[in-house]
């Protein structure tokens, strides 16, 4: 998945590039409340405003969210059963062992995130520079 975004800060040879939320994406609101925009750093050459597109490997996009939300969900489905046959009819137990393996799987899936992040084929690559970021400019008529 190829994105054009806004370089917004460089710290060296990382850049921090701003995306604005696909159509595609409507106003659910599950990226972070109803935010407009995304954060990415990346590493590669360019100024503060320049527009540049970034690729975002798809496979690694799928695995990312089958990583960050079909796993925790997993765990507390597997939570709340085990705890149901652990402690039949009490309530409180079942949500209290759901609960904690689905914090389990929130740990696990940090972990994860931390060793496996640092790979190069999971991060974003710079494509190129499109141009710098179009300022408002008048133009004077005499």
């Amino acid at each position: 998945m190829i994105r054009t975004g806004r370089v917004v800060q460089t710290d060296g040879d990382i850049l921090k590039v701003c995306f604005s939320r696909l159509d595609a994406c409507g106003s659910c609101g599950m990226c972070g409340g109803g935010r407009d925009d995304a954060m990415v750093s990346i590493r590669g050459k360019a100024q503060v405003g320049d527009m540049v597109q970034v690729d975002m490997p798809d496979a690694q996009v799928l695995k990312v969210s089958a990583i960050a939300y079909v796993i925790p969900l997993i765990a507390l489905i597997l939570g709340l059963f085990a705890g149901s046959l652990l402690f039949p009819a009490q309530e409180l137990y079942v949500l209290a062992a759901g609960l904690l393996f689905l914090g389990l799987a929130v740990v696990g899936v940090k972990m994860v995130d931390t060793k496996v992040g640092m790979k190069a084929q999971w991060q974003p690559k710079l494509i190129e520079v499109v141009a710098p970021a179009p300022e408002k400019q008048t133009q004077i008529r005499e």
